[in-house]
């Protein structure tokens, strides 16, 4: 003989209950995680992103570079239009036409205004006397 346990159809209904409020709890808890997934990693790029501005600004250009280009690797619309930038003057980084018109472009096709104003002075003239806008 094997003994077969038996629920009664209430103690069915409080587990699944049990369950389902269990997995209610675990998928609320992940939503509102502070600084976790892709908007705590939203929120971090754009810190990053600003102290690499900061960087700039201060003319540390090499330390700037070292932020901005992960971050443009990232998808970061900002951080692909600056480092863009820096490769058309030479900005911490070697100055790199194919460079400066790969970031502008993914930047521009993402719609970021500064990268397509910045590639029509460039494709409208291949000196640097009609430069992009500053970050």
């Amino acid at each position: 003989m094997t003994w077969t346990p038996s629920l009664s159809r209430t103690h069915r209904i409080a587990a699944l209950l049990f369950l389902l409020l269990l997995l209610n709890a675990c998928s609320t808890a992940a939503l509102n995680a502070p600084d976790r997934g892709l908007n705590g990693g939203h929120a971090l790029q754009e810190q990053q992103f600003q102290q690499g501005k900061l960087l700039f600004l201060n003319k540390a250009y090499g330390d700037a570079a070292v932020i901005f280009l992960p971050l443009a690797q990232q998808g970061h619309l900002g951080a692909q239009y600056t480092i863009g930038y820096m490769y058309y003057y030479g900005y911490g980084v070697s100055r790199n036409e194919r460079e400066t018109l790969r970031w502008l472009s993914v930047a521009a096709a993402r719609g970021y205004p500064k990268a397509q104003k910045a590639l029509m002075r460039i494709n409208g003239s291949s000196a640097p006397t009609s430069p992009p806008s500053k970050p």
